[in-house]
């Protein structure tokens, strides 16, 4: 064989043609990239693998990570918690310069306020973190739920897998853009999936579809 480098159009990959300079006959195949690791200077090195096309097709990337929502799931609620927490504040800033407020001793406002503040910050913090430990990840070739704190527990299915997507919005979640997902299978006959107050759920689902 001529060895002699030859331009070839990608159209030709796979397929067996004559060279241009020895008539011989040889197959395209594509490029391969070599990996090289940290303390590695020769792409000889054993351990070395080349990258083939279908490797980096192949690789499972993570899209998007969606929690759910918050404030919006505990609207009045949080608003109640965050009032609450600023009144109580001005409480204790009153309670600690000496003036009472509505008769009630320097004391005793600083005592209710220091309630107050605490119950309401345990209520926000409480919602904070079971948001925060509760997610939906998506990749290119799956989506994966996982919650709990303590107890962790997950579950995926696979986009390809996907048979019925089901989202459930009341007036109220149209209006602050969220709601619940249901996710059944093309081996479960029940959803197999519920992921509740997801914000946009629909951009979920537009996302399954495209990558099925």
């Amino acid at each position: 064989m001529c060895k002699t480098a030859v331009e070839i159009n990608e159209h030709y990959i796979g397929e067996t043609i004559d060279c241009p300079s020895c008539k011989r006959p040889f197959e395209v195949t594509p490029p391969q990239a070599l990996p090289i690791g940290i303390d590695s200077t020769d792409s000889g090195e054993p351990g070395s693998r080349a990258v083939s096309s279908e490797d980096v097709v192949g690789a499972e990337s993570v899209e998007m990570v969606i929690h759910p929502v918050v404030f919006r799931r505990h609207f009045v609620g949080s608003m109640i918690a965050v009032v609450g927490c600023l009144v109580a504040i001005i409480g204790i800033a009153f309670a600690l310069s000496g003036r009472p407020i509505g008769g009630l001793h320097s004391t005793v406002l600083l005592v209710t306020s220091g309630v107050v503040f605490l119950v309401a910050a345990f209520f926000l913090t409480k919602w904070y973190l079971q948001s925060r430990f509760q997610s939906l990840s998506l990749t290119n070739q799956r989506l994966v739920y996982t919650e709990g704190i303590l107890h962790r527990r997950s579950s995926e299915v696979r986009h390809g897998d996907v048979r019925n997507v089901q989202v459930s919005q009341s007036l109220f979640e149209r209006a602050f853009a969220f709601g619940d997902i249901a996710i059944s299978s093309a081996g479960q006959d029940d959803m197999e999936l519920i992921v509740n107050d997801i914000p946009r759920p629909q951009e979920v689902v537009n996302f399954i579809r495209e990558h099925q």
